[in-house]
């Protein structure tokens, strides 16, 4: 493929404003190297996904985003259906769905991505509520505890990056509570008082927690973990398998139970907030389905160790 233009969605909140910096970076780049190049920025997410689904359906040969998760996921809606490949340079807090795909942190090295020409088939990931809305998610669909700190960190303007999201969780615990969830995956169901059930596309959210540690974007397959209450409430255990999420090791506490299918069905009472790429979407119940191969992305030919 013959690159001659691309344009690049650039998040102005994507790491405190640090998006379209990266974005007026990686255009130098192409430029240097004679790709035409259109910056996109929004008045708001909502307008800057609008401009990326017309620029999706114009005459650019990629559509790039400069930004974290939930500007890629707004990005893919907008743009799915079109054809047109993705691309990523990250500039997120987490940027879980490019260390996923092995794509580097470096501006410079990402943009090298996409001139090198390698692209691959990604699966994603859909929510669909009872109202008839849906959304799209590239990462973690979270629901319960996990979107409780998401609805926290969101709200918090320090510190920045993965601490942020440790330190939601930490005050989130203190508050915690369980709910009695209807779980359906494909066809096996489970009935429990659980603290969370995340639906992963990739192995994590949150800037590297390993929330669903053997997740592949590519197997056309949801994973799900669901944590259970533990004997007493306990929070001290809480606090000592919270940080097993970080290596992907508290799969292997006896509390936790893991699944794996194309179709997961959630209810809870009392409901749970849902989020997906780090962006509140609704509430349970809803119905979480495997979009397999439904974009297409650069990414380096080989794996890379990925970025720490």
């Amino acid at each position: 493929m013959t690159i001659r233009h691309v344009t690049i969605v650039a998040s102005p909140y994507a790491r405190h404003g640090a998006g379209l910096h990266v974005a007026q970076d990686a255009a130098g780049l192409l430029k240097a190297q004679n790709v035409a190049v259109d910056i996109i920025v929004g008045e708001d997410m909502a307008d800057a996904a609008d401009l990326a689904g017309k620029a999706a359906r114009g005459d650019t040969d990629v559509l790039a985003i400069a930004g974290g998760d939930g500007t890629i996921r707004l990005a893919v809606e907008a743009s799915i259906g079109s054809g047109k490949p993705l691309a990523v340079i990250p500039a997120g807090s987490g940027n879980d769905f490019a260390r996923n795909l092995h794509i580097p942190l470096d501006t410079a090295e990402a943009v090298q991505v996409i001139l090198d020409g390698h692209r691959r088939p990604v699966d994603l990931g859909r929510v669909s509520f009872p109202d008839g809305r849906t959304a799209l998610f590239a990462t973690v669909a979270a629901t319960g505890f996990d979107a409780a700190v998401t609805a926290r960190a969101i709200d918090m303007r320090r510190p920045r990056g993965q601490s942020r999201y440790t330190i939601a969780a930490l005050f989130e615990l203190i508050a915690l509570r369980s709910r009695h969830y209807q779980v359906r995956v494909d066809d096996d169901t489970v009935e429990a008082d659980l603290i969370l059930a995340a639906i992963g596309n990739t192995t994590s959210y949150g800037g590297g927690m390993k929330i669903t540690p053997k997740a592949s974007v590519s197997d056309g397959q949801l994973d799900v973990t669901l944590a259970k209450i533990p004997p007493r409430f306990a929070r001290p255990t809480l606090a000592r398998v919270f940080p097993k999420v970080f290596a992907g090791t508290h799969v292997d506490h006896p509390l936790v139970q893991t699944m794996r299918g194309g179709e997961v069905e959630l209810y809870c009472d009392p409901p749970a907030l849902v989020s997906v790429d780090g962006d509140l979407v609704g509430e349970l119940p809803a119905v979480f389905e495997a979009v397999p191969h439904a974009i297409e992305v650069f990414t380096p030919p080989t794996p890379a160790p990925t970025p720490s």
